[in-house]
């Protein structure tokens, strides 16, 4: 009886393992927490993964004053220097503002501000420079949020600071709260 009691279990197991499926589908990504992953196509051609956290800075009816999404090669405050860098702050043009799950343009839209910086170090001798212009486009969608992550996908198109050429970058990234780890939450 223990017997099959056993291979009852074991089959299940499998069977359940057998059809989970780790890709992502809708609405989903691949990253685990503090991951995010970068495709760079455009002028420079790139792929980096690296660790990826977020500083928001809060009012008090909870709503965001200001918030930065990072994917760096080294933790932010990190003694290292960073061979490539993302960022992308939200700020409120009327002051603060809720973020909710969905898609944000970049620029300015809705009294929401997103701008959007890329930089690299490895593929040139100086470090080159995109980030949001006027000219700019692309869009940045939030996944999830909550206390201590923040889900989101990315395609925008950066320029090249005072010079011509353009990056178009897509990836994704699932932020830790910096702050988190102290107690401060985001």
């Amino acid at each position: 009886m223990k017997t099959i009691k056993y291979a009852a279990f074991t089959i299940i197991i499998l069977l359940s393992y057998s059809c989970s499926d780790s890709s992502a589908g809708p609405g989903e990504i691949d990253t685990n927490p503090n991951e995010g992953i970068i495709n760079v196509t455009g002028d420079l051609q790139a792929q980096h993964e690296g660790i990826s956290q977020y500083v928001g800075l809060r009012s008090d009816d909870g709503k965001f004053i200001n918030l930065t999404l990072h994917v760096t090669e080294f933790p932010i405050g990190s003694e290292e220097v960073n061979d490539f860098s993302f960022d992308i702050r939200m700020l409120g043009s009327e002051g603060p503002f809720p973020l909710e799950t969905g898609e944000y343009e970049i620029g300015e839209s809705d009294d929401l501000i997103v701008l959007a910086s890329y930089s690299n170090r490895t593929l040139s001798e100086d470090t080159v420079s995109y980030s949001t212009s006027p000219i700019s486009s692309g869009t940045v969608t939030i996944l999830s949020i909550n206390s201590t992550n923040i889900e989101a996908v990315f395609d925008v198109t950066l320029h090249v600071i005072n010079d011509e050429g353009s990056v178009n970058i897509t990836g994704e990234l699932n932020a830790e709260c910096l702050t988190a780890d102290a107690g401060f939450g985001c």
